[in-house]
Protein backbone atom coordinates (compact mmCIF):
# COMPACT_ATOMS: atom_id res chain seq x y z
CA UNK A 1 0.00 0.00 0.00
CA UNK A 2 1.54 3.61 -1.22
CA UNK A 3 2.14 5.76 1.76
CA UNK A 4 -0.64 8.60 2.57
CA UNK A 5 1.23 12.05 2.08
CA UNK A 6 2.56 13.45 5.32
CA UNK A 7 1.49 16.97 6.32
CA UNK A 8 3.76 19.97 5.68
CA UNK A 9 2.28 22.13 7.69
CA UNK A 10 0.21 23.00 10.49
CA UNK A 11 -1.83 26.51 10.76
CA UNK A 12 -4.09 27.25 13.55
CA UNK A 13 -7.49 28.87 12.39
CA UNK A 14 -6.47 32.29 14.10
CA UNK A 15 -3.72 32.45 12.31
CA UNK A 16 -4.71 35.02 9.76
CA UNK A 17 -2.19 33.69 7.20
CA UNK A 18 -4.23 30.45 7.12
CA UNK A 19 -6.32 32.33 4.31
CA UNK A 20 -3.90 33.37 1.67
CA UNK A 21 -1.96 30.42 2.37
CA UNK A 22 -5.24 27.83 1.68
CA UNK A 23 -5.94 30.23 -1.51
CA UNK A 24 -2.31 30.23 -2.51
CA UNK A 25 -2.09 25.72 -1.75
CA UNK A 26 -4.86 25.79 -4.61
CA UNK A 27 -4.31 28.47 -6.82
CA UNK A 28 -7.60 29.45 -6.22
CA UNK A 29 -9.57 32.38 -8.48
CA UNK A 30 -9.34 35.94 -7.27
CA UNK A 31 -12.93 36.18 -6.28
CA UNK A 32 -12.66 32.80 -3.78
CA UNK A 33 -9.80 34.70 -2.32
CA UNK A 34 -11.89 37.49 -0.82
CA UNK A 35 -14.45 35.65 -0.41
CA UNK A 36 -12.33 33.55 2.23
CA UNK A 37 -10.69 37.05 3.61
CA UNK A 38 -14.54 38.29 3.95
CA UNK A 39 -15.56 35.44 5.71
CA UNK A 40 -12.00 35.05 8.10
CA UNK A 41 -12.92 39.02 9.11
CA UNK A 42 -16.30 38.16 9.49
CA UNK A 43 -15.44 35.00 12.30
CA UNK A 44 -13.21 37.37 13.86
CA UNK A 45 -16.06 39.97 15.26
CA UNK A 46 -18.69 36.64 15.41
CA UNK A 47 -18.90 35.17 19.03
CA UNK A 48 -19.41 31.62 19.02
CA UNK A 49 -22.96 30.89 19.97
CA UNK A 50 -24.42 31.12 23.79
CA UNK A 51 -25.28 28.15 25.24
CA UNK A 52 -28.60 29.66 26.32
CA UNK A 53 -29.43 29.75 22.29
CA UNK A 54 -32.51 27.74 21.46
CA UNK A 55 -30.62 25.59 19.23
CA UNK A 56 -27.56 25.20 21.30
CA UNK A 57 -28.67 24.88 24.52
CA UNK A 58 -28.72 20.92 24.32
CA UNK A 59 -25.34 20.52 23.15
CA UNK A 60 -22.36 21.02 25.49
CA UNK A 61 -21.01 22.97 22.94
CA UNK A 62 -17.97 23.54 25.96
CA UNK A 63 -17.00 20.22 25.20
CA UNK A 64 -16.24 20.75 21.47
CA UNK A 65 -12.32 21.45 20.90
CA UNK A 66 -12.59 24.48 19.29
CA UNK A 67 -8.85 25.21 20.42
CA UNK A 68 -7.81 22.63 17.78
CA UNK A 69 -9.53 24.13 14.43
CA UNK A 70 -6.81 24.39 12.62
CA UNK A 71 -5.74 23.23 8.54
CA UNK A 72 -3.21 20.81 7.64
CA UNK A 73 -1.73 21.30 4.56
CA UNK A 74 -0.63 17.98 2.97
CA UNK A 75 1.23 17.36 -0.46
CA UNK A 76 -0.95 17.42 -2.97
CA UNK A 77 -0.93 13.83 -5.43
CA UNK A 78 -3.09 11.29 -6.79
CA UNK A 79 -4.48 8.87 -4.76
CA UNK A 80 -5.45 5.22 -5.64
CA UNK A 81 -7.78 2.73 -3.49
CA UNK A 82 -4.90 0.57 -2.30
CA UNK A 83 -4.05 3.81 -0.52
CA UNK A 84 -6.73 3.88 2.11
CA UNK A 85 -7.24 1.05 5.11
CA UNK A 86 -8.77 -1.80 4.39
CA UNK A 87 -11.47 -1.11 6.53
CA UNK A 88 -12.35 2.14 4.55
CA UNK A 89 -13.44 0.20 1.77
CA UNK A 90 -16.15 -1.45 3.61
CA UNK A 91 -17.99 2.52 3.10
CA UNK A 92 -18.20 1.93 -0.35
CA UNK A 93 -20.05 -0.18 -2.86
CA UNK A 94 -18.27 -1.71 -5.94
CA UNK A 95 -17.42 0.65 -8.70
CA UNK A 96 -19.45 -1.80 -11.34
CA UNK A 97 -22.81 -0.71 -9.54
CA UNK A 98 -22.14 3.17 -9.45
CA UNK A 99 -21.85 6.03 -12.04
CA UNK A 100 -18.60 7.18 -10.64
CA UNK A 101 -16.46 7.25 -7.17
CA UNK A 102 -15.07 10.12 -5.52
CA UNK A 103 -12.75 9.38 -2.61
CA UNK A 104 -10.96 12.01 -0.84
CA UNK A 105 -8.10 10.45 1.35
CA UNK A 106 -7.12 13.83 3.21
CA UNK A 107 -8.30 17.41 2.11
CA UNK A 108 -5.80 17.66 -0.46
CA UNK A 109 -5.66 14.16 -2.45
CA UNK A 110 -8.74 12.78 -4.45
CA UNK A 111 -9.38 9.63 -6.23
CA UNK A 112 -11.94 10.42 -9.01
CA UNK A 113 -13.91 7.37 -11.30
CA UNK A 114 -16.70 7.84 -13.32
CA UNK A 115 -18.45 5.93 -16.40
CA UNK A 116 -17.30 7.55 -19.75
CA UNK A 117 -21.24 8.02 -20.88
CA UNK A 118 -21.76 10.34 -18.37
CA UNK A 119 -18.53 12.23 -18.66
CA UNK A 120 -19.93 12.77 -22.61
CA UNK A 121 -23.05 13.59 -21.02
CA UNK A 122 -21.56 16.86 -19.59
CA UNK A 123 -21.75 15.45 -16.12
CA UNK A 124 -19.20 16.93 -13.46
CA UNK A 125 -18.37 15.06 -10.20
CA UNK A 126 -14.67 16.08 -9.10
CA UNK A 127 -12.41 17.58 -6.98
CA UNK A 128 -13.86 21.26 -5.77
CA UNK A 129 -10.43 22.97 -5.84
CA UNK A 130 -9.83 21.21 -8.83
CA UNK A 131 -13.58 22.53 -10.19
CA UNK A 132 -12.83 25.93 -9.19
CA UNK A 133 -9.87 26.41 -11.95
CA UNK A 134 -12.69 24.84 -14.24
CA UNK A 135 -15.94 26.36 -13.76
CA UNK A 136 -15.36 28.65 -11.32
CA UNK A 137 -18.18 31.02 -12.61
CA UNK A 138 -21.08 28.11 -11.91
CA UNK A 139 -19.38 27.39 -8.42
CA UNK A 140 -19.65 30.88 -7.54
CA UNK A 141 -22.81 31.79 -8.96
CA UNK A 142 -24.25 28.83 -6.26
CA UNK A 143 -21.87 29.60 -3.46
CA UNK A 144 -22.94 29.88 -0.11
CA UNK A 145 -26.61 31.14 -1.22
CA UNK A 146 -28.69 29.05 1.08
CA UNK A 147 -30.58 30.38 4.54
CA UNK A 148 -28.01 28.42 6.57
CA UNK A 149 -25.11 27.99 4.30
CA UNK A 150 -24.32 31.72 3.74
CA UNK A 151 -21.03 32.83 5.87
CA UNK A 152 -23.25 34.60 8.61
CA UNK A 153 -25.36 32.21 9.81
CA UNK A 154 -23.71 31.77 12.62
CA UNK A 155 -19.26 31.61 13.37
CA UNK A 156 -18.93 28.19 12.44
CA UNK A 157 -20.46 28.51 8.96
CA UNK A 158 -18.07 31.93 8.75
CA UNK A 159 -15.20 30.13 9.66
CA UNK A 160 -15.94 27.21 7.51
CA UNK A 161 -16.60 29.40 4.52
CA UNK A 162 -13.15 30.85 4.95
CA UNK A 163 -11.14 27.85 5.75
CA UNK A 164 -12.98 25.41 3.49
CA UNK A 165 -10.38 22.45 3.01
CA UNK A 166 -11.45 19.91 0.67
CA UNK A 167 -14.44 19.69 -1.43
CA UNK A 168 -17.10 18.23 -3.86
CA UNK A 169 -18.66 19.01 -6.63
CA UNK A 170 -21.71 17.66 -8.48
CA UNK A 171 -22.94 19.13 -11.52
CA UNK A 172 -25.88 17.21 -13.86
CA UNK A 173 -26.51 19.37 -16.95
CA UNK A 174 -30.14 20.43 -17.95
CA UNK A 175 -32.21 17.02 -19.30
CA UNK A 176 -29.05 14.53 -18.40
CA UNK A 177 -30.29 11.32 -16.06
CA UNK A 178 -27.43 10.05 -14.53
CA UNK A 179 -28.71 6.49 -14.42
CA UNK A 180 -26.25 5.42 -11.66
CA UNK A 181 -25.61 6.39 -8.11
CA UNK A 182 -22.62 8.76 -7.68
CA UNK A 183 -20.84 7.64 -4.35
CA UNK A 184 -18.36 9.36 -2.50
CA UNK A 185 -16.45 9.17 0.61
CA UNK A 186 -14.28 12.34 2.83
CA UNK A 187 -11.84 10.29 4.93
CA UNK A 188 -9.29 11.38 7.28
CA UNK A 189 -6.31 9.61 8.85
CA UNK A 190 -4.87 10.23 12.08
CA UNK A 191 -2.70 13.13 10.98
CA UNK A 192 -5.43 15.07 9.01
CA UNK A 193 -6.55 17.37 11.97
CA UNK A 194 -9.99 19.16 11.73
CA UNK A 195 -12.21 18.54 8.85
CA UNK A 196 -13.71 21.31 6.81
CA UNK A 197 -15.07 19.79 3.72
CA UNK A 198 -17.76 21.47 1.78
CA UNK A 199 -20.34 19.53 -1.00
CA UNK A 200 -21.51 21.63 -3.97
CA UNK A 201 -24.56 19.62 -5.61
CA UNK A 202 -25.95 21.45 -8.81
CA UNK A 203 -28.97 19.51 -10.89
CA UNK A 204 -30.16 21.51 -13.74
CA UNK A 205 -34.00 21.39 -15.18
CA UNK A 206 -35.34 18.06 -15.65
CA UNK A 207 -32.26 16.52 -14.63
CA UNK A 208 -31.79 13.36 -12.54
CA UNK A 209 -28.92 11.98 -10.07
CA UNK A 210 -28.44 10.17 -6.68
CA UNK A 211 -25.19 10.40 -4.94
CA UNK A 212 -23.81 8.41 -1.42
CA UNK A 213 -22.07 10.47 0.72
CA UNK A 214 -20.01 8.60 3.65
CA UNK A 215 -17.44 10.13 6.11
CA UNK A 216 -14.78 8.25 8.19
CA UNK A 217 -12.21 9.18 10.24
CA UNK A 218 -9.39 7.98 12.23
CA UNK A 219 -8.57 10.48 14.73
CA UNK A 220 -6.05 9.99 17.50
CA UNK A 221 -7.13 13.40 19.96
CA UNK A 222 -9.93 15.36 19.81
CA UNK A 223 -11.22 16.94 16.33
CA UNK A 224 -13.24 19.31 15.67
CA UNK A 225 -15.50 18.55 11.75
CA UNK A 226 -16.84 21.61 10.40
CA UNK A 227 -18.62 20.66 7.11
CA UNK A 228 -21.09 21.97 4.67
CA UNK A 229 -23.95 20.62 1.94
CA UNK A 230 -25.13 22.65 -0.58
CA UNK A 231 -27.84 21.23 -3.15
CA UNK A 232 -29.66 22.72 -5.48
CA UNK A 233 -32.38 21.07 -7.13
CA UNK A 234 -33.40 23.41 -10.61
CA UNK A 235 -37.31 23.01 -11.91
CA UNK A 236 -38.27 19.41 -12.89
CA UNK A 237 -34.53 17.87 -11.13
CA UNK A 238 -34.61 14.66 -8.86
CA UNK A 239 -32.26 14.81 -6.61
CA UNK A 240 -31.58 11.57 -4.38
CA UNK A 241 -28.92 12.36 -1.48
CA UNK A 242 -27.76 9.73 0.83
CA UNK A 243 -25.81 11.34 3.41
CA UNK A 244 -23.81 8.86 6.18
CA UNK A 245 -21.26 9.50 8.99
CA UNK A 246 -18.81 7.14 10.80
CA UNK A 247 -16.51 8.94 12.52
CA UNK A 248 -14.29 7.77 14.72
CA UNK A 249 -14.76 8.00 18.40
CA UNK A 250 -12.81 11.76 18.96
CA UNK A 251 -14.46 13.53 16.27
CA UNK A 252 -16.99 16.20 17.61
CA UNK A 253 -18.99 17.29 14.52
CA UNK A 254 -20.88 20.43 13.47
CA UNK A 255 -23.00 20.22 10.00
CA UNK A 256 -24.91 22.37 7.92
CA UNK A 257 -26.26 20.83 5.23
CA UNK A 258 -29.23 22.63 3.04
CA UNK A 259 -31.53 21.33 -0.11
CA UNK A 260 -32.90 24.47 -1.92
CA UNK A 261 -35.63 23.38 -4.43
CA UNK A 262 -37.25 24.70 -7.02
CA UNK A 263 -40.37 24.78 -8.96
CA UNK A 264 -41.89 20.90 -9.42
CA UNK A 265 -38.39 19.53 -8.43
CA UNK A 266 -38.19 16.28 -6.29
CA UNK A 267 -35.79 15.21 -3.63
CA UNK A 268 -35.45 12.91 -1.61
CA UNK A 269 -33.11 12.83 1.45
CA UNK A 270 -31.60 10.04 4.05
CA UNK A 271 -29.10 11.11 6.94
CA UNK A 272 -27.74 8.85 9.06
CA UNK A 273 -25.37 9.39 12.33
CA UNK A 274 -23.33 6.32 13.03
CA UNK A 275 -20.27 8.14 14.49
CA UNK A 276 -18.69 10.57 16.20
CA UNK A 277 -18.48 11.82 19.70
CA UNK A 278 -20.54 14.56 19.40
CA UNK A 279 -22.23 15.69 16.39
CA UNK A 280 -24.67 18.74 15.95
CA UNK A 281 -26.37 18.59 12.24
CA UNK A 282 -28.22 21.03 10.73
CA UNK A 283 -30.89 19.70 8.26
CA UNK A 284 -33.08 22.27 6.10
CA UNK A 285 -34.70 22.01 2.92
CA UNK A 286 -35.90 25.05 1.58
CA UNK A 287 -38.96 24.61 -0.84
CA UNK A 288 -38.91 27.47 -2.97
CA UNK A 289 -41.17 27.23 -5.60
CA UNK A 290 -44.37 26.19 -6.58
CA UNK A 291 -45.07 22.16 -7.05
CA UNK A 292 -41.98 21.44 -4.92
CA UNK A 293 -41.55 18.36 -3.01
CA UNK A 294 -39.23 16.68 -0.18
CA UNK A 295 -38.83 13.39 1.60
CA UNK A 296 -36.48 13.28 4.41
CA UNK A 297 -36.17 10.15 6.24
CA UNK A 298 -32.99 10.04 9.35
CA UNK A 299 -31.66 7.99 11.73
CA UNK A 300 -29.15 7.78 14.56
CA UNK A 301 -27.89 4.45 15.93
CA UNK A 302 -26.19 5.84 19.34
CA UNK A 303 -24.00 3.83 21.49
CA UNK A 304 -21.94 4.35 24.69
CA UNK A 305 -21.63 8.60 25.79
CA UNK A 306 -22.25 9.46 21.98
CA UNK A 307 -24.35 12.63 21.61
CA UNK A 308 -26.51 13.62 18.79
CA UNK A 309 -28.44 16.81 18.36
CA UNK A 310 -30.72 16.84 14.57
CA UNK A 311 -32.11 20.64 14.14
CA UNK A 312 -34.46 20.20 10.90
CA UNK A 313 -36.21 22.98 9.27
CA UNK A 314 -38.60 22.58 6.41
CA UNK A 315 -39.12 25.77 5.18
CA UNK A 316 -42.11 26.15 2.85
CA UNK A 317 -41.84 29.94 0.66
CA UNK A 318 -44.41 28.86 -2.06
CA UNK A 319 -47.76 27.57 -2.75
CA UNK A 320 -48.51 23.89 -3.59
CA UNK A 321 -45.33 22.27 -1.68
CA UNK A 322 -45.13 19.42 0.38
CA UNK A 323 -42.42 18.29 2.73
CA UNK A 324 -42.65 14.68 5.06
CA UNK A 325 -40.14 14.01 7.32
CA UNK A 326 -39.36 10.88 9.41
CA UNK A 327 -36.73 10.85 11.83
CA UNK A 328 -35.85 7.64 13.77
CA UNK A 329 -33.04 6.89 16.50
CA UNK A 330 -32.12 4.04 18.47
CA UNK A 331 -30.22 4.84 21.87
CA UNK A 332 -28.45 2.61 24.24
CA UNK A 333 -25.70 2.72 27.24
CA UNK A 334 -25.48 6.51 27.89
CA UNK A 335 -26.26 8.09 24.77
CA UNK A 336 -27.96 11.08 24.25
CA UNK A 337 -30.22 12.31 21.20
CA UNK A 338 -31.90 15.49 20.17
CA UNK A 339 -34.21 16.50 17.85
CA UNK A 340 -35.58 19.94 17.11
CA UNK A 341 -37.68 19.70 13.92
CA UNK A 342 -39.33 22.58 12.46
CA UNK A 343 -41.95 23.61 9.76
CA UNK A 344 -42.55 27.20 8.98
CA UNK A 345 -44.92 27.67 5.95
CA UNK A 346 -44.83 31.13 5.24
CA UNK A 347 -47.80 33.82 3.91
CA UNK A 348 -47.59 32.76 0.16
CA UNK A 349 -47.08 29.06 1.21
CA UNK A 350 -51.35 28.74 0.61
CA UNK A 351 -52.08 24.94 -0.34
CA UNK A 352 -48.74 23.54 1.20
CA UNK A 353 -48.70 20.53 3.14
CA UNK A 354 -45.60 19.52 5.55
CA UNK A 355 -45.51 16.33 7.97
CA UNK A 356 -42.88 15.31 10.80
CA UNK A 357 -42.48 12.62 13.05
CA UNK A 358 -39.67 11.54 15.15
CA UNK A 359 -39.37 8.42 16.85
CA UNK A 360 -37.21 7.21 19.65
CA UNK A 361 -36.22 3.39 20.83
CA UNK A 362 -34.66 3.39 24.33
CA UNK A 363 -32.26 0.62 24.73
CA UNK A 364 -30.83 1.01 27.90
CA UNK A 365 -30.30 4.03 30.40
CA UNK A 366 -29.67 6.58 27.57
CA UNK A 367 -32.08 9.92 27.18
CA UNK A 368 -33.68 11.17 23.88
CA UNK A 369 -35.24 14.95 23.85
CA UNK A 370 -37.63 15.38 21.13
CA UNK A 371 -39.27 18.84 20.20
CA UNK A 372 -41.45 18.89 16.94
CA UNK A 373 -43.04 22.01 16.19
CA UNK A 374 -44.98 24.01 13.65
CA UNK A 375 -44.78 28.11 12.32
CA UNK A 376 -47.58 28.35 10.44
CA UNK A 377 -48.10 32.02 8.88
CA UNK A 378 -50.90 31.79 5.91
CA UNK A 379 -54.45 29.57 6.03
CA UNK A 380 -55.32 27.08 4.01
CA UNK A 381 -52.74 24.68 4.63
CA UNK A 382 -52.15 20.40 5.80
CA UNK A 383 -50.10 19.84 8.73
CA UNK A 384 -48.79 17.71 11.51
CA UNK A 385 -46.21 16.78 13.67
CA UNK A 386 -45.51 14.39 16.56
CA UNK A 387 -43.09 12.05 18.27
CA UNK A 388 -42.53 8.80 20.32
CA UNK A 389 -39.72 7.65 22.70
CA UNK A 390 -40.27 4.20 24.23
CA UNK A 391 -38.59 0.85 24.41
CA UNK A 392 -39.14 -2.51 22.74
CA UNK A 393 -42.79 -3.50 22.93
CA UNK A 394 -43.09 -6.36 25.11
CA UNK A 395 -45.90 -8.15 23.00
CA UNK A 396 -43.78 -7.74 19.95
CA UNK A 397 -40.79 -9.24 21.66
CA UNK A 398 -43.34 -11.99 22.70
CA UNK A 399 -44.45 -12.77 19.15
CA UNK A 400 -40.93 -13.01 17.95
CA UNK A 401 -39.79 -15.69 20.59
CA UNK A 402 -43.15 -17.58 20.57
CA UNK A 403 -41.52 -18.25 17.17
CA UNK A 404 -38.49 -19.73 17.92
CA UNK A 405 -36.38 -16.42 17.98
CA UNK A 406 -34.17 -15.92 21.29
CA UNK A 407 -34.63 -13.05 22.93
CA UNK A 408 -30.78 -11.11 21.78
CA UNK A 409 -32.21 -11.94 17.87
CA UNK A 410 -35.88 -11.08 18.75
CA UNK A 411 -34.77 -7.38 20.37
CA UNK A 412 -31.63 -7.02 17.44
CA UNK A 413 -34.57 -7.95 14.50
CA UNK A 414 -36.67 -5.30 16.39
CA UNK A 415 -34.29 -2.65 15.91
CA UNK A 416 -33.24 -3.36 12.42
CA UNK A 417 -36.84 -3.30 11.45
CA UNK A 418 -37.69 0.01 13.37
CA UNK A 419 -35.01 1.68 11.09
CA UNK A 420 -36.06 0.37 7.92
CA UNK A 421 -38.41 3.05 6.37
CA UNK A 422 -34.80 5.13 6.28
CA UNK A 423 -32.74 2.18 5.06
CA UNK A 424 -34.79 1.06 2.10
CA UNK A 425 -34.96 4.82 0.53
CA UNK A 426 -31.17 4.50 0.22
CA UNK A 427 -30.91 4.39 -3.78
CA UNK A 428 -28.39 1.05 -3.95
CA UNK A 429 -29.53 -2.40 -3.08
CA UNK A 430 -25.59 -3.37 -2.43
CA UNK A 431 -25.28 0.17 0.14
CA UNK A 432 -29.28 -0.87 1.92
CA UNK A 433 -28.02 -4.77 2.85
CA UNK A 434 -24.61 -3.14 4.18
CA UNK A 435 -26.44 -0.82 6.12
CA UNK A 436 -28.97 -3.95 7.32
CA UNK A 437 -25.86 -5.72 8.42
CA UNK A 438 -23.90 -2.81 10.22
CA UNK A 439 -27.33 -2.06 12.45
CA UNK A 440 -27.54 -5.50 13.60
CA UNK A 441 -23.64 -5.88 14.21
CA UNK A 442 -23.70 -2.99 16.17
CA UNK A 443 -26.57 -4.07 18.18
CA UNK A 444 -24.60 -7.29 19.19
CA UNK A 445 -21.41 -5.27 19.72
CA UNK A 446 -22.55 -3.37 22.13
CA UNK A 447 -25.10 -6.01 23.88
CA UNK A 448 -21.42 -7.75 23.82
CA UNK A 449 -19.69 -5.02 25.44
CA UNK A 450 -22.32 -4.82 27.96
CA UNK A 451 -22.00 -8.69 29.55
CA UNK A 452 -25.03 -9.75 27.75
CA UNK A 453 -25.97 -13.27 27.56
CA UNK A 454 -26.44 -13.32 23.95
CA UNK A 455 -26.26 -17.54 23.48
CA UNK A 456 -29.84 -17.82 25.01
Amino acid sequence: MNAIPQPLSVIPAADPRVVDALSDFYAEPDWMRAARRDAWTLAQGMAFPHPKEEAWRRTPLHSYPLAALGVVLTAQGPTTLDDLPPCWHRNMAPENLVSGTLIHCNPANSYAMMRPEDARNGVIFTNLHQALRTHGDLIRRYWMQGRTTRPDFNKFTALHAALWHGGTFIYVPAGVPVSRPLQTLVAYDPDAGSGLHHTLIIAEKGSRVSVIQDRVSQERRPELNLEMVEIYAEEGALVRYASFQHWGENRYSVSVQEANLAREANFLWVNGALGGQMSKDFLTTSLNAPGARAQMHGFAFATGHQRVDQSTYQHHRAPDTHSNLLYRNVLRDQAYTVFYGMIRAEPEAVGMEGYQANNNLLLDDAHAHSIPGLEIRCNDVRCSHGSTTSRIDPQQLFYLQARGLPERDAEGLIVQGFLRSAVECVPLAYMRDRLDEEILQRFWQYSEALGKDISA
